[in-house]
């Protein structure tokens, strides 16, 4: 037989069969009982085999067998799957099954297996299937109609919220945390006294989720959502503290987020600090069956809120759990639920199946005393009745007669004819009116439930007391009180603080390199590789810093950029680093001309200019720089910015250098404090072949003053043969031979015992300390600092303070 029809028809109406056959049938679970058929099935199954909790473990495989062949033919697998995860108590909040054997790992590691694992169901398991036998659920054929399992589960407690729910079905998924029972079920009592109850007032009782794995729930803005909308995101973060002992200071991890591998964490936390260079020296799983500990060891003097921070952004020691409270409900459609109606279609689920027990119960004692009414009424004329059935010809002749003289129905003539003559005694005739008694006031009970919608809430409150008492336990996640938004990460906490070297040429390659990159050498060494520069290229400035400061850029253009220090990629020594472009929006003919390091924005700065003026400015008014820049100074004509400088103090003075190696030195107070866009003041006068090439501020007369030249040359010279003068002179001679040393690439203050570090024009560096510098006059060439290749000289140089030899 052929069928003609459209097959986007065809399509579309198979498609919507399938879907809705893995939606209701598979991967989304009952709002009733909270679980998915395959779940159902094997609990039944379970149960049927007797396999409850004070009983021998059964084998698994018998177990898959009994689901399989009964009620769910799709697969061994999945059904053993299945009960490994009901097994896990990791995974479950309240495990439905007692697993006995190897059920896999918090690591997940594979189970063993069903051929070599046993189970058997738990002690909570067995309140969801209490009462299936009382007609309470209703009972449907399964996949070949030749058995009965239940729609549903009778679900003494609320398994749905309790142990929560994931599933993927066709365009929509579901994945429900668990809560701890105890605060469900006084969330549950609380709702059946005031149905009207509002889900802000619920969450007093079930503040949030409670996962088995513990951790730390951050805020309650995610939960508030999930729990009034249905859906809803929240961060779960591992629980962490630090040990220090025996000289040793160790993080350790006692709980992890909530589905999350122990053994991943382990390696993601590896990989993250050999690729950030965290500080870490060691991590070990030192987990037993006592549970779970991670031992991240770290040094002494490293601020460990610094590396917990990096761990929870960077790894999965935090992670966000994102809610979607979709379930079937019972007229067997996905329906997206708020927190209320999830909780009421479980109090409304074991409303009927209280009822409905209470209706078994009545009809099953109704029966009872029908019978006892007969034999209580057969009694009082026994010898007639005896008489009666004696004289009988068959059983069935007894029974009519006893029904047509007696006016008994079948069912009574039928317990009479079968009574013992032993029950005839007066203690038996006295106990069958109290069994009869008894009877009728379990039947007056039942009859309330039947009649009382109040009667039966209060069953079922009664029930969930019981429920709570017996298996109620403390919250292992804790929630903090604090919004996420409170606790979001600072980029530059997250950032291990450490001296670094910038570095900038003239074609503007900005690079930043660690300090532990350089070793110190003697005076007169070679140096090593450093800027891997193209041949037209020189390094232009070089400044000491520390990865949490700013550094301020200020332009030829008179404008200046600010960078935070961590915004910079970090090269190695040989790297030629990136275009400063690509950090700073600048102009396509603006160049930086000279960097500054910050860590505040109080004081002031002083800056000196190539035509050698000098100002003052506030460092506040730098404080507002936007992406764009902002002026730091005017300029007159041709002039460029060669120096800008912090001012410690008041009663500094400023020494400026110039390139034919004069020099002035005149009291900073002689400057006045200027505006941003003010050109400043004449600071020294210049020939017209000369040009400043740097300053210097000073604070007195005990150091010393490094000059450096062009050739090679270098010498130390105590400040005190630096006399001050008037601002605005010719200044005075620092060198005694210019032609033969170079022109001078720069004074600098110093103490005497710090680090230089020398950048040539071809890229090499040269790494000095200057206690190998004896001090010299003013008036000398200097000592030979660096032999130079034929064509390179010294583009730059940089004093280390405060560093120790290394």
């Amino acid at each position: 037989m052929e069928i003609y029809r459209p097959i986007e028809e065809e399509l579309k109406e198979s498609y919507l069969s399938y879907s809705m056959s893995v939606i209701i049938g598979r991967a989304i679970p009952d709002v009733r009982d909270g679980l998915k058929p395959v779940q159902r099935r094997i609990l039944y199954s379970m149960y049927e085999l007797g396999v409850t909790h004070n009983k021998p473990f059964k084998k698994s495989a018998r177990i898959v067998g009994e689901v399989m062949g009964k009620y769910h033919p799709h697969g061994d697998a999945a059904i053993y799957d299945t009960i490994v995860r009901m097994a896990q108590d990791w995974t479950m909040r309240y495990k439905l099954i007692d697993g006995q054997g190897n059920f896999g790992s918090i690591d997940r590691d594979p189970p063993a297996a069903m051929r070599y694992t046993e189970a058997r169901l738990a002690k909570i398991a067995e309140e969801l299937l209490e009462d299936i036998d009382k007609e309470t659920v209703n009972m449907t054929d399964n996949f070949d109609g030749s058995l009965k399992e239940p729609e549903v589960l009778p679900s003494k407690f609320p398994n749905l919220l309790a142990n929560g729910s994931t599933g993927i079905a066709v365009g929509m998924t579901t994945n429900i945390p668990p809560h701890n029972i105890t605060e469900l079920v006084n969330g549950l009592i609380a709702l059946i006294k005031n149905p009207e109850i509002s889900i802000e007032e619920l969450m007093n009782f079930i503040p949030g989720p409670d996962f088995p794995t513990g951790g730390e729930i951050i805020g309650k803005s995610g939960i508030r959502e999930m729990y009034t909308t249905g859906k809803g995101s929240f961060t779960i973060r591992g629980k962490v503290h630090v040990e220090e002992k025996k000289k040793k200071k160790n993080i350790v991890i006692t709980e992890i987020p909530f589905n999350i591998s122990k053994a991943d964490l382990i390696k993601k936390i590896v990989e993250y600090a050999e690729k950030s260079s965290l500080p870490i020296k060691d991590i070990r799983d030192e987990s037993d069956k006592e549970g779970l500990r991670i031992v991240i060891e770290i040094p002494n003097d490293t601020n460990e809120e610094i590396i917990i921070n990096n761990l929870y952004k960077h790894t999965q020691l935090q992670s966000s759990f994102h809610s979607q409270l979709l379930v079937i409900d019972k007229e067997k459609k996905p329906v997206l639920m708020n927190l209320k109606e999830l909780m009421w279609a479980f109090v409304e689920h074991r409303f009927e199946v209280v009822r409905r027990r209470a209706q078994y119960y009545y009809k099953q004692y109704s029966k009872k005393a029908h019978i006892l009414e007969g034999l209580i009424k057969a009694s009082r004329s026994i010898d007639t009745i005896i008489s009666v059935i004696r004289n009988s010809e068959d059983q069935n002749s007894a029974i009519h007669e006893l029904i047509d003289m007696f006016n008994f129905t079948e069912t009574q003539a039928k317990a009479i004819v079968d009574l013992r003559l032993g029950r005839l005694t007066k203690l038996e005739i006295s106990k069958l009116i109290d069994d009869y008694n008894d009877l009728v006031n379990k039947m007056k009970v039942e009859k309330e439930l039947i009649e009382n919608d109040q009667k039966v809430y209060e069953k079922i409150i009664e029930e969930l007391e019981a429920i709570k008492s017996e298996y109620g336990d403390s919250r292992k996640s804790i929630i903090l009180d604090h919004e996420e938004r409170k606790i979001e990460f600072n980029e530059l906490e997250l950032i291990p603080d450490k001296e670094v070297v910038l570095s900038l040429t003239k074609k503007g390659y900005l690079k930043m390199m660690s300090l532990d990159t350089f070793k110190t050498q003697r005076r007169g060494g070679k140096g090593v590789t450093g800027s891997n520069l193209m041949d037209d290229d020189a390094i232009m400035e070089i400044i000491y810093t520390h990865l949490h400061g700013k550094t301020l850029f200020f332009t030829s253009y008179g404008k200046v950029y600010i960078l935070n220090n961590y915004q910079i990629e970090e090269n190695s020594r040989t790297s030629r680093g990136r275009q400063i472009a690509k950090y700073l929006n600048i102009g396509q003919d603006e160049k930086i001309l000279t960097m500054l390091s910050v860590d505040n924005f109080e004081g002031e700065l002083f800056f000196v200019t190539k035509n050698g003026k000098a100002k003052r400015t506030s460092l506040k008014e730098f404080e507002n720089i936007n992406s764009r820049g902002m002026k730091a100074i005017t300029f007159d004509g041709d002039d460029l910015l060669v120096s800008v400088q912090k001012i410690d103090n008041p009663d500094q003075t400023i020494l400026i250098a110039t390139k034919n190696g004069l020099c002035i030195r005149f009291p900073i107070s002689e400057v006045r404090t200027m505006g941003r866009n003010a050109m400043g003041v004449i600071g020294i006068r210049l020939s017209n072949d000369d040009a400043v090439v740097s300053s210097s501020l000073l604070m007195d007369d005990e150091h010393y003053l490094l000059t450096v030249t062009s050739k090679g040359y270098g010498k130390l010279t105590e400040t005190s043969q630096y006399r001050i003068q008037k601002r605005g002179g010719l200044g005075i001679k620092n060198i005694s031979d210019i032609s033969k040393a170079g022109h001078i690439v720069g004074v600098t203050h110093v103490l005497g015992n710090e680090n230089m570090m020398i950048f040539t024009k071809n890229g090499m560096t040269l790494k000095i300390n200057l206690d190998s510098l004896r001090p010299l006059g003013r008036v000398t060439k200097g000592v030979k600092l660096v032999n130079l290749s034929e064509g390179d000289e010294i583009a730059d140089f940089a004093v280390i303070r405060g560093e120790d030899d290394v």
